[in-house]
């Protein structure tokens, strides 16, 4: 469609700071001498673990997340309506997903549909989200710490429950810049043949790795470790080639191969690896008034960050119908993609893009996009193309009936040296907002130059 003379755009550049390749770099930063723990409560953790684990499937509709500890079916089935087994909330968990008519906590209904509200195709996206709410523990921002407890059960179903599994009660643990998600875990163990069904003796494992984490006074948003990560499965091979190669956790990955999901959690060199990557997983949490919520941990060094800075742009609309306006969560906060990792083939880094809000008032119902590009990257006279870096973008409480861009690949054909879209609203679409996180990829070949790499990412919006 071509754009009217009256439609603006309004552009953010996002500074992309120190990308470290070659020796690994420590970052060391002096804790202060009276480092104080503040009590949070309420606090929310939201997480899709993967695009594959909320993804169409050839058998069973998709792949979906289920609130609470489902029933024994017996057997590995196709779950039924009338088993009773589905639930988009208890407790303190519930599921969230986009709906034609914005974000909705996911029903029997809609749990296989897109955001538009049509079947899920196979390795198309759902666009669920688990979200623990009413955590609870300590946090202290000076030190960059923290220690949150959840109540509450997910069961994650695969081919429409034909394989499944819970995970209960996680607790996260933050310590300089370091953390992990744990959990106890437990389900029902298939073959690939269907005829065996074992229920599993509950373990505690660590299901998240976190890197480079700078614990914020209302919390933090990062992507799990998995590029790169090797694990040693206990059937099979790991492929170690291509963009998104890696890994959950090892035990994480070895109470799968119980399971029978084994291959879903780490790079098998199958079609689907792309979907396997783990998904942005975010905690949010308020310090009480009258506390000090200390200075942004990575004050000290920080050599091997990924910065950030995105000015804002707003445009006013025309006066009486609303506005089209969007903001950056902690826009001076930087993004730190932390030491690129060598891997047989390539130097792999991540990272998390500040969250995005697209808000929508006019009302007209305007169609808008956010596009992405990035620059070159350079160090010196050394430089790599910005097709290096790639993106997933991933919606949250969405009214607007936007949808998320496509995941592009980092290291891969243009990747986001090619202008791509982050998120977009048709043409009539209902007033309101939406959020979207983009996990950050970036992958260079192994043969590139040492040293500390900047460029530049712009966003930008057409509306």
């Amino acid at each position: 469609m071509a754009l009217r003379e009256n439609r603006v755009r309004h552009r953010w550049s996002a500074v992309l700071g120190t990308v470290a390749l070659g020796l690994g770099m420590g970052v060391a930063a002096a804790l202060p001498a009276q480092a104080a723990s503040t009590s949070v409560d309420g606090v929310e953790l939201r997480w899709a673990l993967s695009a594959e684990a909320n993804a169409g499937a050839y058998v069973g509709g998709c792949n979906f997340l289920s609130a609470g500890v489902a029933g024994n079916t017996g057997s590995s089935r196709v779950w039924t309506e009338a088993d009773g087994f589905y639930a988009g909330q208890v407790g303190n968990v519930s599921v969230v997903k986009d709906t034609p008519a914005g974000s909705a906590i996911a029903t029997w209904a809609t749990k296989c549909q897109t955001a538009a509200g049509t079947a899920a195709a196979p390795g198309g996206s759902t666009g669920s989200t688990a979200v623990f709410s009413a955590g609870s523990g300590t946090v202290d921002t000076t030190a960059g710490t923290a220690s949150i407890a959840w109540d509450g059960d997910l069961t994650v179903a695969f081919y429409g429950g034909m394989s499944y599994w819970t995970l209960t009660d996680p607790v996260l643990t933050v310590a300089d810049g370091s953390g992990q998600l744990t959990a106890t875990v437990s389900g029902y163990g298939t073959s690939q043949d269907q005829t065996a069904w074992v229920p599993l003796v509950p373990e505690q494992v660590v299901v998240a790795n976190l890197s480079d984490v700078t614990v914020d006074a209302d919390g933090f948003l990062v992507t799990p470790d998995y590029l790169g990560v090797e694990v040693t499965p206990a059937s099979g091979t790991q492929s170690r080639t291509g963009a998104s190669w890696g890994a959950f956790p090892q035990s994480f990955v070895d109470f799968q191969a119980k399971t029978g999901q084994s291959s879903y959690w780490y790079s098998s060199g199958g079609s689907a690896d792309p979907r396997k990557v783990a998904a942005p997983l975010s905690v949010a949490w308020t310090v009480d008034e009258g506390t000090d919520p200390g200075t942004t941990p990575g004050d000290g060094s920080e050599d091997v960050d990924l910065g950030v800075t995105i000015p804002g742009g707003t445009d006013p609309g025309i006066p009486g119908e609303g506005e089209l306006t969007w903001t950056v969560q902690n826009p001076d906060t930087r993004v730190n993609l932390g030491t690129a990792q060598a891997t047989a083939s390539a130097f792999v880094a991540t990272g998390t893009l500040n969250r995005v809000t697209v808000s929508d008032t006019r009302s007209n119902g305007g169609a808008w996009t956010v596009n992405g590009s990035a620059g070159a990257f350079s160090s010196g006279s050394a430089q790599f193309s910005g097709s290096a870096l790639g993106w997933t973008p991933a919606l949250v409480d969405n009214t607007v009936g936007a949808v998320a861009g496509p995941t592009v690949v980092a290291g891969s054909g243009s990747g986001l040296s090619a202008a791509s879209t982050l998120v977009s609203a048709p043409a009539g679409h209902a007033a309101g907002s939406v959020s979207v996180d983009a996990a950050l990829q970036l992958s260079v070949p192994r043969d590139t130059e040492a040293g500390d790499y900047t460029g530049v990412l712009t966003l930008t919006v057409v509306g």
